[in-house]
Parts: structure tokens; sequence; C-alpha cells
């Protein structure tokens, strides 16, 4: 008997509890699907905001909000002011920063709201706008997908490819308060349509620090071990013609089915000597100039030097800005502790004044399967 009361009392507490949630209609909730971030032209924070319409009689599938505010958490309240539903944060896909916000180096704290409140998903992606916010924003073309979707599938898209960097608020916090590395993510500019243009890297603060486009990016990547799916590059590996070269016959494009970084730190001379060595398998794509031009030894000697310089010139731009996207001081720390106590709270200086080796060794797997 005892038993069959406590069942009972059990179902009814459970009955209770589900029926105290409060569950709002979805027509009488805002789903807030992207935030963006911006400053006007007399440097005072706008906000902006994209929503779904559930409405079957409305004419487009979003709704978009321009306010201006001190704060995310009273923009919040503001976007209630003009909005039909009540606006929830849980379903926001993409965080637009404008490049003039991320100028400044005290821009990351006004994110406060967002790791403390629940509800805000870390899968976010943020995402670095070069121009006016606004202009992403207010951009709705009847061909594309939904804003929001567009945004994340192009992120989405080059990050399996090689190009970008997911940058969710998650790996931003992350690389914020990590000594050992800078923060990096994506950015993206209104031409005609909405397109990746690279990376975006930051100091240890947060500011805007360089631009990577695709190609160096990629680049990026392959330092931090980080290549995912296929990734073709296209490279000069004869000198230019005389002629006016429209047809560019002095590139190749190959495709890099493996790629492996080593890296090695130091210390010698009173500054951190890193030696990174970079072995790729390749595949040839596309080559614009006769076969008989180089042989093969000849060829792989070539790319090798290339992609080498590259990667000497990408390592060059960074150390020249003080900061440290690869990670470099995630090895100092590991392998060379006490040298890197000493200037771990000015580790982009530090890496300024350090030893860069870099080693390339090409593997071509296959020159594709017609002879030229």
């Amino acid at each position: 008997m005892k038993r069959w009361f406590y069942a009972t009392l059990l179902i009814f507490v459970i009955v209770l509890l589900s029926s105290c949630g409060k569950k709002a209609p979805l027509e009488d909730l805002t789903l807030a699907l992207i935030l963006g971030i911006d400053l006007d032209d007399e440097n005072n924070l706008v906000f902006y905001e994209i929503n779904p319409v559930f409405s079957e009689g409305a004419k487009k599938g979003t709704e978009s909000y321009e306010v201006k505010a001190k704060t995310i958490r009273e923009s919040r309240r503001l976007f209630d002011s003009l909005t039909t539903g009540e606006v929830t944060a849980g379903k926001i896909q993409v965080l637009l920063v404008g490049k003039r916000v991320l100028q400044h180096g005290d821009w990351f704290p006004i994110l406060d709201t967002v790791y403390r409140n629940p509800a805000f998903s870390m899968s976010t992606r943020v995402v670095t706008v070069d121009g006016p916010v606004k202009e992403v924003v207010f951009h709705n073309p009847e061909e594309k997908p939904q804003l929001s979707l567009h945004l994340k599938a192009l992120i989405d898209k080059n990050y399996d490819r090689t190009r970008a960097v997911k940058g969710t608020l998650q790996e931003l916090h992350r690389e914020i308060y990590e000594k050992g590395t800078t923060p990096f993510i994506s950015e993206v500019k209104k031409e005609k349509n909405i397109e990746l243009t690279g990376i975006s890297l930051l100091d240890d603060k947060g500011k805007y620090a360089q631009f990577l486009n695709v190609p160096e990016s990629s680049l990026l990547l392959m330092l931090q071990n980080k290549k995912r799916h296929e990734i073709t590059l296209t490279i000069p590996v004869l000198p230019n013609e005389k002629e006016k070269n429209i047809f560019h016959k002095n590139v190749i494009s190959f495709a890099v089915n493996k790629v492996k970084t080593e890296i090695k730190s130091g210390y010698k001379q009173n500054k951190f000597r890193f030696d990174i060595k970079i072995k790729m398998t390749i595949n040839i794509v596309e080559r614009l100039f006769p076969e008989d031009k180089l042989n093969n030894g000849q060829l792989t000697k070539k790319i090798e030097k290339v992609v080498k310089k590259q990667t000497e010139d990408l390592i060059k731009k960074i150390q020249k800005k003080n900061i440290d996207p690869i990670g470099l001081g995630l090895y100092a720390r590991a392998y060379q502790y006490t040298h890197y106590k000493k200037v771990e709270n000015n580790w982009g200086q530090a890496l300024a004044d350090s030893d860069v080796n870099v080693s390339v060794k090409i593997d071509i797997n296959t020159k594709g399967a017609v002879e030229q």
C-alpha cells in the first residue's frame, strides 16, 4: 500500500513541477539569430539584431533592428521595446563585431553579459566585419538563404577547407586569457555579396593587429597542425615571361593531402629559437607550363622554396606586430619554462626578438592523369 502511495505522490510532484515552468508559444518569442556590435562616426556603440519572422502574412522571413546603447544588456531592453515578442539570445548563431570596435584594445569586456548568461551559446561564431556592420545586417538578397544560416555555413565551409576558423565565443575567451598565444577570428566583408576575406589577428588584449588573406590563413592553420580537408594552393614557380602574362603561365596549383608541422623550441644567446619543419604530401592539380620546363626533382625544389618563403614572410608579419597566433609561446612554456616565465607577460615582444627557422619537405604523390 505504501508503495502505491509513494508512486502516486511522485507522479503528482512530477506533473506539478512540469506545469510550473513558463512555456511561451513560439509566436510570442523573438529568437535573435545574429547580434552585431559596431561604432558610429561619433564612437557611440551601436547594436544590431536579426530575428526570424514566423507570421504567415510576413513578406520577409527576417526582421533587422538597430539601437544605440551602452552595453549588450541595455540593448536587449531596447530590442524588446521594438519587437513583438520577448527577445531570447539562446539561438544566436553569429556575433558580428565591426573592425572599428576591434581597433580599441579595451573592447572585450563588453561581452561580459554573454559569458555570464547560461542561455547564451558558447558555440556562437565571432566574426570581424571589415566595414560597417549595418551593411551586412541589412543585406537581404532574395537568392540567398537566411543571413544567419548563410554566414554560419560560409564560416563552417571554409573552416572545413582550412581557410578560416570557427572562432567561437568559447575559443575567443580561451585565447584572450592564454598568455602563450593570441586570438584570431574569421573576417568578412560586404562587397556585392558578403564574402569571407580571411582571418583577423588580434593582440593579447583583443585589439585588431593584422589581416591575413585566405592563402595566408591556410598557411597559418597548417603551422598550427589544424588542416582538416584537402587544401589547394596556387603558387608561382617560374619567372614571369616578358609577355604581358595574361594567362599566368608560371604558376602551379597543388592539393595538400597530408601535412605535418613539427616545432622545436630552444633558448640561446638570451633569445628564443624555434625550428619549424613542414612535411607535405601533395598532388599536382593544375600546371600552366610545359612539363619539360622542370623535371620532378626541380619542380619539388621550386615548390619547397616558394612555400618556405611564403611561410617565412607570414612569420615575419606576425613578429612585426608582436602577436603569436601560431601558439609558439605554448612550446616555449612547455620546453623552456624558466626562460618563458620571465617574459610571459610580454610574450609578443619576446617572440618578435626570437629566431625562427623554417624548412619545408615536399613529396609529390601524383601529377595528374594527363601529361602535357
